[in-house]
């Protein structure tokens, strides 16, 4: 049954791209790393900019050859995922030691990534969000926050590995905007949690609240941005643009970290 399930998607996957004329003159088909729209924790307020650029050439012509796969191609793959072979997920390797292997339906992991352990703030079942702990206390939220912490200094110190073992949503999967494994999935409201245990400590100081909430919204901001600028990545028409648009994301990422150490340290003071 497993078999020929795997038979019926493949056939149906291909009469839908002729269908819709996914291929294009060249007999090729050009898709982005993710099929669908993933949504950023908070949209950067403008698209000005190389990200604007990109995705104003997504239907440009000379796409990379990083986003394009031909017709043999395709039917090689569907071949080997119908038989169950793993050659239809194939691991991508980087000097860093990282190693990201692309999951059939979408997806990575990879191997050679920390392994970072902790608690989430919150549990969500269907449509109901509870916290997972004392809400009044520190500790219900700051195990999230720093796990998020130590996500992003991963990501900085191994981008370049990221980038060359995967694509943008190996990146992405670690902002927690694809997937929901990342600590950093959800963390806003780990963030509002922390917030108000902290307006009512005597520990932090008036201006010291002040500066946490504006590092709550440039940090959120920031992520937003690593993920809009490797979002853009998979529409762009050259790897120039594609290389800047990384770059642009790095940039980012850092501004975001640093912001984001001083949020960590602060609500630590309130354990």
């Amino acid at each position: 049954p497993d078999a020929m399930m795997r038979v019926v998607v493949a056939i149906s996957l291909l009469c839908l791209f002729q269908a819709t004329d996914a291929f294009n003159t060249k007999g090729r088909f050009a898709f982005a790393s993710s099929t669908l729209p993933q949504p950023a924790l908070r949209s950067p307020q403008t698209k000005s900019g190389t990200a604007a650029l990109a995705m104003s050439k997504h239907a440009s012509a000379g796409s990379t050859e990083q986003t394009r796969i031909d017709r043999k191609q395709f039917g090689k793959v569907a071949a080997f995922w119908i038989l169950g072979s793993s050659a239809a997920s194939p691991v991508f390797a980087s000097e860093s030691g990282l190693k990201c292997k692309a999951a059939i339906g979408g997806g990575q992991t990879c191997a050679g990534s920390k392994e970072i352990k902790f608690t989430k703030a919150y549990d969500t079942a269907g449509s109901t969000t509870k916290v997972t702990g004392d809400p009044k206390k520190m500790a219900t939220y700051y195990s999230q926050i720093h796990a998020g912490l130590e996500t992003l200094e991963e990501l900085d110190e191994k981008w370049d590995g990221y980038i060359e073992a995967g694509d943008g949503d190996v990146v992405r999967r670690r902002l927690g905007t694809v997937g929901n494994k990342s600590p950093l999935h959800n963390i806003r409201k780990a963030f509002e949690g922390a917030l108000k245990v902290a307006a009512k400590s005597p520990v932090l100081e008036p201006e010291e609240l002040d500066a946490l909430d504006e590092d709550f919204n440039a940090i959120l901001q920031g992520i937003a941005e690593v993920d809009y600028n490797l979002y853009s990545t998979a529409f762009v028409g050259t790897d120039e643009t594609a290389s800047k648009l990384r770059a642009d994301g790095k940039q980012s990422l850092k501004k975001a970290l640093k912001l984001y150490r001083n949020f960590d340290a602060e609500c630590a003071k309130v354990l």
